[in-house]
């Protein structure tokens, strides 16, 4: 028995071990890549070259980040077969890209459409693409790992709602209407319920504190004010 339990943990550790390590160097899964601007995307399928279109309009957004660190090389993989993109997201299928904050800052998406600049969800979205083109997950994703950069790779005391409000905010790049949100807050719509798959009413509350306030996304990490505190004072605010 005990001769059993030792083998097994060997296999286990072993497995780990393989698992970590394509985990830090995915590359060899992907038969295709290309450099361009400060990222290195990998494929499993051709890639459309309407790719650097893509990359210079996350660029642009997310240049706009008072964290935006232009020395930065980012690392994208497309998964176009879903077993790629489940295996290096630890089993996570439903979201359309995800970023690796903590161990290697890699960034993963689902197959998408290069060509026309368009995400590919997994199920029919409940609510309109047409303010998150693919160009808005690139910069999405790239804002999160901005965050990694600045705020460090082990610090897990951001909440969600300011880690993705702000990576919606940036992402968006001002197509996000405050009061027309607003408006939508007090009707109790489904837009603004998180649990829907938006960000909408966690990017309401940063473009509150940015832009209607004036503080600034630093004072914000290191002074993060709860969310139900601030809900009272969004309420309040007049409608227009």
């Amino acid at each position: 028995m005990k001769k059993l339990l030792k083998a097994l943990s060997i296999t286990i550790l072993t497995l780990g071990i393989l698992y970590l390590g394509i985990l830090i160097s995915p590359s060899f899964l992907f038969a295709n890549k290309i450099e361009y601007n400060h990222c290195t995307v990998f494929s499993d399928d051709n890639i459309d070259s309407n790719i650097k279109f893509i990359i210079d309009d996350a660029t642009k957004r997310i240049s706009k980040s008072e964290i935006y660190d232009s020395t930065f090389h980012f690392n994208l993989f497309i998964c176009n077969m879903p077993w790629r993109f489940m295996l290096l997201n630890q089993g996570n299928s439903m979201a359309m890209g995800t970023a690796d904050q903590h161990l290697t800052r890699h960034i993963y998406f689902r197959k998408c459409d290069i060509p026309n600049n368009q995400a590919i969800p997994r199920q029919k979205p409940r609510f309109s693409l047409s303010d998150r083109p693919l160009s808005y997950y690139f910069a999405h994703e790239m804002t999160h790992i901005l965050e990694s950069l600045y705020t460090g790779r082990f610090r897990f005391g951001t909440p969600v709602w300011l880690r993705e409000g702000y990576a919606d905010y940036i992402a968006k790049d001002g197509n996000f209407d405050f009061n027309e949100n607003l408006k939508l807050l007090h009707s109790n719509a489904l837009e603004l319920d998180p649990k829907q798959g938006l960000y909408r009413y966690y990017n309401l509350f940063v473009a509150y504190l940015i832009d209607k306030k004036g503080l600034n996304i630093k004072l914000l990490y290191s002074q993060t004010p709860e969310l139900e505190t601030l809900k009272p004072e969004i309420m309040n605010l007049p409608v227009e």
